[in-house]
């Protein structure tokens, strides 16, 4: 199955992909730093997870830093919501530049044992979302949450 993305409005990108696993195992493969690092491995193949720091609970922040030969990677944020196994509201923002953070909000709906993850990514301009989209963005979330759709 493929991740589908769509460009709801100037701000927004959206993204639907469905996991053949009930929510509360693609919830732990989101949240659990053990189970993140084995699917969420950068943007290339000589890609090292560096940090991969998650406390997943309102108040709470993580940090993921990926390294390889060319560059490093460091994306983090604060969580603001968080209603297990269903809904989970966080910033983002990328190390290293004066971006300002995105709103994101990932929702897990349940039926006959599949999850649809649902994302949302509010960026603060239209350009900042054309550039994060432009970047290749979705097809390495795409990538990614093949190797999710094994771990969970």
């Amino acid at each position: 199955m493929k991740t589908e993305f769509t460009l709801p409005d100037d701000t927004t990108i959206s993204y639907t992909r469905t996991f053949a696993a009930p929510a509360e195992r693609v919830w732990q493969a989101c949240t659990d730093p053990q189970v993140v690092r084995t699917w969420m491995l950068g943007p290339s193949e000589d890609t090292t997870f560096e940090v991969c720091d998650m406390d997943i609970r309102e108040g709470g922040s993580f940090r993921w830093v990926w390294l390889d030969p060319d560059e490093r990677l460091e994306i983090y944020g604060d969580v603001l919501e968080v209603d297990a196994p269903r809904r989970l509201v966080t910033t983002e923002q990328m190390g290293g530049t004066d971006w300002p953070p995105t709103h994101n909000v990932v929702e897990l709906t349940e039926q006959d044992g599949r999850t649809v993850l649902t994302g949302t990514i509010r960026y603060p301009s239209k350009e900042a979302r054309d550039g994060a989209y432009a970047s290749g963005m979705a097809d390495g979330m795409d990538v990614s949450f093949a190797r999710l759709d094994e771990a969970a």
